[in-house]
């Protein structure tokens, strides 16, 4: 049952139909509440529609179970961009710069939002 859900999330994520991935992830979280990976395909499923709300919590529920998820802390950050929160996402690109200090992605939206935040 596991396996289905997981490959019918990726699916309808590649398809585009995020709220139909945003349903079978819920699902797929049921089954294991721990996956911090689903949390985080879910929270990316809320952050394409516009639901900021949910996307950051799902990114800081993925954190939460692998504090060593980068991908999470900068898919956080980029919310906190688009909401106009610069100090939160700055603290997000940081946090994983301190995991992977050579993550290019991290340091580039660290700039840049650097640079949004100064004006």
């Amino acid at each position: 049952m596991r396996l289905h859900i997981i490959i019918e999330e990726l699916c309808n994520i590649e398809t585009g139909d995020f709220n139909q991935a945003i349903a079978d992830l819920t699902q797929a979280i049921w089954l294991n509440i721990n996956d911090a990976d689903t949390y985080f395909n879910r929270g990316f499923a809320y952050h394409v529609i516009g639901e900021y709300d949910h996307a950051i919590a799902d990114y800081t529920r993925a954190i939460r179970l692998n504090p060593n998820l980068t991908v999470a802390f900068i898919s956080r950050g980029e919310v906190h961009i688009e909401r106009g929160e610069y100090d939160q996402a700055i603290a997000d690109f940081e946090a994983a710069l301190r995991i992977d200090p050579a993550d290019s992605t991290a340091r580039e939206n660290l700039e840049y939002t650097r640079q949004r935040k100064r004006g």
